[in-house]
C-alpha cells in the first residue's frame, strides 16, 4: 500500500525537479548559450550594456515558483562569454540590478502620481455634481464619472502599487546569491 504525501513532501518533490535544494536554500543554474544573448542590442552605446528583460523575467519566474520560506541561489552558467571577460559580466549584471530597481521606484512614483491625479479630478467631478444636483440626469452622469475616477485613482495609488511593492519586496527577500559561471570553471573545481 502507497504511503500518502503530505503537502509538504509534495511541494518538496516538486520544486526538486527545478531547483537544488538544501535545507531553505534552494539553487537554480540559468544556462546561456553566449553572454551576448542577455544583451540588448537596441539600447545605449558601446559604454553600457542592458540586459534584456528576458533575464529578469526569468529571474521572476523562478521567484514565483518558490515558497517564501526558501532563498533562492542563482547561478547564471554562460557557456560562451563571446568578448566579455567574467568580471565585466558581473559588473554589467550589477548595474543592470540597479538600473532595474531604479525603474520600479520610478514606475511607482509615476503610478502614485497618476494616481492622485485621479483621485484629485473624481473630487473635483464629485464637487460639480453636488453643484448640478437640482437637474437629475446630468447629477447622475457626473456623479458615476467622479466616482469612477476616485475609484480608479485609489486603486493605481494604492492597491496596485502595493501589490508591486510586495513582489519586489519578496524578490529582494529571496535572493540570496548570484553566480556568473560557464562549463569550463566548473569542471576545473
Amino acid at each position: 500500500m502507497e504511503k500518502i504525501k503530505s503537502k509538504k513532501e509534495m511541494e518538496l518533490e516538486i520544486l526538486q525537479h527545478y531547483f537544488s535544494i538544501e535545507g531553505k536554500v534552494a539553487t537554480l543554474k540559468l544556462v546561456y548559450d553566449t553572454f551576448s544573448e542577455l544583451i540588448n542590442p537596441n539600447f545605449g552605446d558601446d559604454k553600457i550594456e542592458k540586459l534584456n528583460d528576458k533575464f529578469f523575467s526569468d529571474i521572476r519566474e523562478a521567484v514565483s515558483l518558490l515558497p517564501r520560506k526558501y532563498k533562492l541561489n542563482l547561478i547564471v552558467e554562460i557557456k560562451d562569454f563571446g568578448s566579455y571577460t567574467k568580471e565585466e559580466c558581473d559588473k554589467i549584471i550589477k548595474q543592470n540590478f540597479y538600473l532595474f530597481v531604479y525603474k520600479v521606484i520610478k514606475d511607482n512614483n509615476k503610478k502614485r502620481a497618476g494616481g492622485w491625479s485621479l483621485i484629485g479630478v473624481g473630487a473635483a467631478v464629485l464637487l460639480l455634481s453636488y453643484l448640478l444636483r437640482n437637474h437629475d440626469l446630468w447629477f447622475d452622469l457626473v456623479n458615476i464619472s467622479g466616482t469612477l475616477f476616485v475609484w480608479e485613482g485609489v486603486n493605481m495609488a494604492f492597491i496596485e502599487r502595493n501589490q508591486e511593492n510586495k513582489e519586489m519586496l519578496a524578490l529582494a527577500k529571496s535572493i540570496q546569491n548570484i553566480t556568473i559561471s560557464s562549463p569550463e570553471s566548473e569542471q576545473k573545481e
